[in-house]
């Protein structure tokens, strides 16, 4: 027997699509969701191929499950916003130096975008 999930489920998935209006998750066998772009934060909506790849564990909550119980509506659970926002990926040997070279980047693109 498959697994029921109801509104209101803190549950895991895996990421198995990104595109410019959503990310795709698998839930089970038989239930995948979609976090619609708009319940993404700013710098995520962006780009979310940056915070996101495909295969990523990410823990979320369920708004809303369509009739047939095979697709969800999700939302971000926030408790997994340091593995959501890539941290490990920048982990090295040699410390957070990619982090460290990536940042003056990101603040030439967050000027451009007027986020500072």
């Amino acid at each position: 027997m498959s697994e029921v999930f109801k509104e209101g489920d803190v549950v895991e998935g895996k990421i198995t699509g990104i595109q410019p209006y959503g990310i795709f998750l698998r839930l089970s066998d038989v239930c995948s969701g979609l976090i619609h772009i708009t319940e993404l934060e700013k710098l995520e909506h962006d780009n979310p191929n940056r915070f996101f790849k495909i295969g990523q564990p990410l823990k979320v909550k369920i708004l809303r499950i369509k009739p047939g119980g095979q697709q969800a509506v999700l939302r971000i659970h926030r408790g997994n916003s340091r593995k959501r926002m890539g941290a490990s990926n920048f982990e090295t040997p040699k410390g957070f130096e990619g982090l460290a070279n990536e940042i003056p980047d990101w603040i030439l693109e967050a000027k451009k975008k007027r986020y500072i």
